[in-house]
């Protein structure tokens, strides 16, 4: 009989094999406990072909990770290391996913299936989802800009977006890119977050300053994706933004919200989450960013202590309550918490500093007047807008990972 009881509830991927030890299904999950106990309900909610799998499981590993970016790529390792047999069975090979990259003096780096691999092009994967090799290779993009097709003697669109190196790249240059690609699809996160520190710290001695910067950025970018679970659907920019566009950023929220907020200045903001898990893991998050940078030196977490059970809007109060009482630490120009209006009240009868809140299924600014409520929807190519999610989206994974740190530090107790 499978014990599933000391599963963890943690990202990472399960290994199922059989009784001769032979692993013959690898999978990818961001609670595992939870998508392994799925396999084992009752036959009449499984495929035929699931139930058969089910049958020939003797043994059930796992391999934990922190960020969906290191569990896609460990799971296509496995499959490629292993070739599980129920992976092929329960999913057709010619559908697999793989990410190639080409010999050509400026190698070019996209995806497709196992029928149209170039001949000599080095190949990584299989990955078995399409969607999920797309957002891949797109927050790759975004942190180190590739080809992926020959380039022609003018700047193209991509240049302009910052995901193409453009026609005038060095070939030396763009072959160090590569090789740092290749360090991400190999799994070799630390070696290339060391690199890159090097690197900064070279730059930076040589008062080589913008190209320190660009190191900065690529480091807090890769932090950020190897840190949390779906941070891949939120890379759309880099966490600091260029400073011509914090400027521009930081102009039209004050524009923008100066008519309901008296708020004629913003120097420093702070960002306040939730993240809760089950009826032991409540957690809350402070993010800060301050003079055209996130700072986090300035980060805070908080265990929820006054709440044993879900309740968003008193969570959120306590967060920012308990922030509130150390008046050491430098006064916010604007709070931001996610959520809307719910949130937004719990906060508001607190302090006199302006709030608004950010409601996600139409990021939907939403402000608090003295007589009614105020809803902004901003464009969705906003700087401004930009600024607000990424704090959002930071304050959420700072908040996530604290959680699962509780969590494994739980299980490891247990």
């Amino acid at each position: 009989m499978i014990d599933l009881s000391n599963l963890p509830a943690s990202p990472g991927i399960y290994i199922y094999r059989n009784p001769q030890g032979d692993i013959i299904y690898v999978g990818k999950a961001i609670n595992l406990k939870k998508r392994v106990n799925q396999y084992f309900q009752r036959d009449d909610a499984l495929g035929p072909k699931t139930i058969t799998l089910v049958s020939q499981i003797s043994s059930i590993e796992t391999k934990t990770v922190d960020s969906e970016i290191e569990a896609l790529i460990l799971e296509a390792s496995y499959i490629k290391k292993y070739r599980p047999k129920y992976n092929s069975l329960l999913k057709d090979d010619r559908s697999y996913s793989f990410i190639i990259l080409t010999k050509d003096k400026f190698p070019l780096i996209y995806s497709t299936h196992l029928s149209n691999i170039p001949p000599k092009a080095e190949v990584f994967g299989p990955f078995p989802s399409g969607t999920d090799v797309s957002r891949l290779l797109k927050t790759i993009r975004r942190i180190f800009p590739y080809y992926t097709k020959k380039h022609g003697p003018r700047p193209c669109l991509y240049c302009h977006l910052g995901l193409c190196p453009g026609p005038n790249i060095l070939p030396s240059d763009y072959h160090k890119t590569v090789i740092k690609i290749k360090k991400i699809l190999n799994g070799k996160f630390t070696l290339l977050r060391r690199q890159l520190v090097k690197e900064m710290t070279e730059t930076s001695k040589l008062q080589e300053y913008e190209s320190s910067l660009i190191l900065r950025h690529q480091i807090e970018s890769l932090d950020y994706v190897v840190s949390g679970w779906k941070n891949l659907n939120n890379l759309f920019e880099q966490i600091n933004l260029p400073e011509d566009t914090q400027s521009s950023a930081i102009n039209e929220l004050v524009t923008t919200l100066d008519p309901y907020l008296n708020l004629p200045k913003i120097s420093r903001l702070e960002c306040f989450d939730i993240s809760q898990m089950g009826t032991r893991y409540f957690v809350g998050s402070m993010v800060v960013w301050q003079s055209g940078h996130i700072d986090k030196s300035q980060y805070r977490k908080f265990k929820i202590r006054l709440k044993q059970t879900p309740d968003d809007q008193l969570m959120i109060k306590e967060v920012i309550w308990r922030r509130l009482r150390h008046s050491e630490w430098e006064t916010p120009d604007l709070i931001i918490v996610d959520g809307g209006k719910p949130q937004v009240s719990a906060v508001s009868t607190l302090t006199n500093i302006p709030i608004i809140g950010l409601a996600k299924k139409f990021e939907t600014i939403v402000i608090k007047t003295e007589n009614n409520w105020r809803e902004i929807n901003l464009p969705k190519n906003s700087h401004a807008l930009r600024l607000i999610q990424s704090l959002r989206d930071e304050a959420h994974r700072f908040a996530n990972r604290f959680r699962l740190d509780l969590m494994k530090k739980s299980i490891n107790e247990s």
